[in-house]
């Protein structure tokens, strides 16, 4: 089959969370089973492709009322063609945070079919992911000036982080994508027009990055809003869990590691918690716990913040990479003063002390409030350094309590302190600690397996009769086909 997947980022060209992981891992899997694989990405002021795309002309791309010019580079990588889409709106310092954010993708959404046409590339499905190109199956389905063979193509939405929606005014986002004015009502959200919402209404399929949060995307508190978007999809709602590249992430291998070890010989994982410790200057007698994480509510620091006395009179050293909530890293910062030789690590991100972090930890603490799916519990058990987690979304999907990890139920400090209990008596059973070490680190969450369970999505909805093309047909000129309604709850496919 021939695959196009619409992302604003992909590793290693644009990275600010696990998107980039995902769409710079999945297409590589779907290529070496042997599919063409097209990823369209916007060409951001920094991106980081060194040599950079090839450039190879302007697209005009039917928006906002007339049509809009962008640029078009390639390269492959991997076994993949990757497309960028140039314009100024993506010429500028960070990828997101901007006001006209919701314009900018909308545009960015609107370019993939002209992209993909001035490539001659003939997609089989659609694959759009989050709220950035959640535009594209409405657009699939309802746009006007389509180029010949897209409209109507089978279309998927994976949400990577229902959190992030994309809002603005309902009628600027059907005026953007030129679609008919009578779905300014029907793809609207509690009035606003909301992008992930229009996809969510529009693909043929929802994929989640886990089971569990697919489960979760019915709760309120988890779905942000959503939750009766998804629970409108019934049997259309597919949990797929996230994998993790085993090259890139390998303790035999990596060249950031102080010494190197695999599940036969740990001797090398004693000596990065050494070299951690000294780097740190932590305390070189005590169990380590790590954190490796994005300073956010999402991520339960708080609930870390609140479990640390309980952590340090159990014994515990902790080193932390992160950066986000100013409330929070000021509380950190905080701590690690008053605990100068029990508590170290950085405000900030740096990979190489990210991975130096997964090595020489004995413990991971993973507290999210939700997680989606999760790459630091994966990496984690990897590099023989067991997860201590929410038991939510992928966590809980991932980690085999008391076997490969430690899991809590409870968004509590006290929850979490009594799991950090149980990983310390744990840590004076060697034997036993050595026995979930070993099953963490055999544990194989790789990309071949999820990429094959998207394949028998796609080849599942290839198949599956489509009705007449009456609405796509009618959108085509610009009009709307009487089952409106229908088309929307996604009865077309």
């Amino acid at each position: 089959m021939q695959l196009l997947h619409a992302t604003a980022e992909a590793v290693p060209y644009a990275k600010t969370g696990g998107l980039a992981d995902v769409l710079g891992a999945l297409p590589a899997a779907q290529a070496a089973l042997g599919h063409a694989v097209l990823v369209v990405h916007p060409w951001y002021a920094r991106l980081a492709a060194e040599p950079p795309p090839l450039w190879i002309g302007d697209v005009d791309v039917p928006f906002d009322g007339g049509h809009v010019a962008v640029g078009v580079g390639t390269l492959e990588a991997g076994g993949v063609r990757f497309a960028f889409v140039g314009h100024p709106l993506f010429q500028r310092d960070a990828l997101y945070g901007y006001p006209d954010d919701a314009r900018r993708f909308a545009l960015f959404s609107r370019a993939v079919p002209a992209v993909a046409a001035r490539l001659g590339f003939a997609p089989d499905v659609v694959h759009a992911h989050d709220w950035h190109a959640a535009a594209v199956p409405a657009l699939l389905r309802h746009a006007a000036l389509l180029p010949p063979g897209l409209a109507g193509l089978p279309s998927v939405l994976t949400v990577h982080n229902a959190q992030y929606q994309g809002w603005a005014d309902a009628a600027d986002v059907v005026a953007w994508g030129r679609l008919p004015g009578t779905l300014a009502g029907p793809l609207a959200l509690h009035g606003k027009g909301n992008l992930l919402h229009a996809g969510l209404r529009t693909a043929d399929r929802v994929t989640t990055v886990s089971p569990t949060y697919a489960r979760e995307l019915l709760r309120p508190a988890v779905a942000y809003g959503l939750e009766q978007a998804f629970a409108d999809l019934g049997p259309r709602l597919v949990g797929i869990l996230n994998g993790l590249d085993l090259e890139a992430f390998d303790p035999a291998t990596d060249a950031a590691l102080a010494a190197s070890y695999d599940a036969d010989d740990l001797a090398g994982k004693a000596a990065c918690r050494a070299a951690l410790g000294r780097e740190l200057g932590l305390d070189p007698g005590r169990p380590l716990l790590g954190v490796v994480s994005r300073l956010a509510d999402q991520k339960g620091i708080d609930l870390l913040i609140d479990a640390l006395p309980a952590a340090l009179a159990q014994g515990w050293n902790l080193a932390l990479l992160g950066a986000g909530d100013p409330a929070l890293e000021a509380a950190l910062a905080a701590a690690f003063a008053a605990h100068p030789d029990r508590l170290g690590g950085r405000i900030g991100y740096d990979e190489g002390l990210a991975r130096r972090i997964y090595a020489g930890a004995d413990a991971l603490v993973v507290p999210s409030r939700f997680e989606p799916c999760g790459l630091a519990q994966l990496i984690a058990m990897r590099y023989g350094t067991l997860p201590v987690a929410r038991a939510t979304g992928g966590l809980l999907d991932t980690i085999d309590d008391g076997r490969t990890g430690f899991l809590f139920a409870a968004a509590e400090g006290q929850a979490l302190a009594a799991a950090l209990s149980r990983a310390r008596r744990v840590v004076d059973d060697r034997a036993r600690w050595r026995s979930m070490q070993a099953a963490a680190m055999a544990a194989r969450f790789d990309w071949a397996r999820a990429a094959r369970a998207y394949d028998d999505l796609y080849r599942d909805l290839v198949a599956a009769p489509r009705a007449a093309s009456a609405a796509v047909a009618a959108t085509a000129r610009g009009g709307l086909a009487p089952g409106e309604a229908a088309a929307l709850d996604g009865s077309t496919s």
